[in-house]
């Protein structure tokens, strides 16, 4: 992945900073707008935070991002971290071959679509391909993690660091945010490194990576 791909991806995960996490429920499902179930983009998200604004007579014209944020969550505005990996993905994706990833990559049921793609399903066969080796790690490299119950979009890596961007609810920092891992022993798996990321009991993130239950590193089948 070239240099220019990672600049550009950077600056896609900037609207996306300090958006809430959206925790998804059956209820959810007959939903009419991508942003209402967690599966919107920044843009989505944007004009719904301001429909429902419109809607509850709340004036965010000079709200602050905490105030933003505190808006968003008392109204179930927010996404996910499949939601949030798929559009950074899709979004790499158009940059470098002009393909939307709705064409190909394949969800619940054989279907497509970000409805269709959860954490597991992003890093699962066909869509896949593990990487193993922390040298060949790039920009849009996913780290499963929770056994497939959550993903990690990677940044970049330099030098023995990790950047990755998710969107949690199991960390102390809430919502879309910023990571990083520090790989201390390049003969060890990621639950041995050192994250930036703790949980909400002050625990070191990396206790919910489970390698010997399929977690790790994986990459879309496109970008290999």
């Amino acid at each position: 992945m070239n240099n220019k791909a990672t600049d550009f991806i950077k600056a896609a995960i900037g609207p996306y900073l300090g958006i809430p996490y959206f925790i998804n429920t059956p209820k959810n499902k007959d939903q009419d707008s991508d942003a209402k179930v967690g599966k919107g983009n920044f843009e989505q998200i944007a004009k719904l935070t301001i429909d429902v604004a419109k809607s509850s007579g709340t004036d965010l014209s000079n709200a602050t991002p905490q105030q933003i944020y505190q808006f968003q969550k008392k109204h179930q505005i927010g996404i996910d971290c499949s939601g949030l990996a798929y559009h950074l993905l899709n979004t790499l994706s158009v940059y470098l071959f002009n393909k939307d990833l709705d064409s190909i990559l394949i969800g619940t049921d054989n279907k497509k679509g970000v409805r269709r793609l959860s954490a597991h399903l992003l890093t699962s066969p066909p869509n896949v391909v593990e990487i193993k080796d922390y040298q060949s790690i790039q920009t849009g490299d996913l780290i499963r993690m929770d056994q497939g119950k959550h993903i990690l979009f990677i940044i970049e890596k330099i030098d023995h660091k990790i950047n990755y961007v998710h969107s949690s609810h199991q960390t102390k920092k809430r919502g879309v945010h910023l990571g990083q891992i520090r790989i201390t022993d390049s003969q060890k798996t990621l639950n041995f490194q050192n994250w930036s990321d703790v949980t909400l009991d002050d625990n070191n993130y990396s206790q919910l990576f489970y390698p010997q239950k399929g977690d790790g590193i994986f990459r879309l089948k496109i970008f290999s």
